[in-house]
């Protein structure tokens, strides 16, 4: 449990500094929204459904997370809004990985609450 807790304070500390150097503002809506769509699909397709026994393969999971990620921007493309960078692919891998990591202690903190 104080692990899980760990790595979503680190993480979120982190992604402060990151969001400093590349001047994002994470405190908007729209940055709001962005950080949690890729922060939860990372956390349940690749933290969770991929490391929980398997059952869905990682190369689909990350085929998955790029589908999420292309009909994000394209939605975004379509209301005019110009937020693909490299900046922001570098902001956007870290909320992903991020969220994986959060997702794998999760799950295993779920296993051993199970038995």
């Amino acid at each position: 449990m104080k692990i899980f807790y760990v790595s979503l304070l680190l993480g979120l500390a982190i992604l402060y500094f990151i969001d400093a150097a590349l001047k994002i503002d994470n405190l908007n809506r729209e940055m709001l929204f962005h950080n949690l769509i890729r922060f939860f699909s990372g956390f349940i397709i690749l933290g969770i459904w991929n490391l929980y026994r398997h059952k869905l393969k990682i190369k689909i999971a990350l085929y998955l997370i790029f589908a999420f990620m292309i009909s994000d921007n394209v939605f975004d493309y379509v209301r005019n809004i110009d937020n693909l960078t490299f900046d922001m692919l570098i902001h956007d891998s870290y909320v992903i990985i991020w969220g994986a990591i959060n997702g794998f202690f999760f799950e295993k903190l779920l296993h051993k609450a199970n038995g």
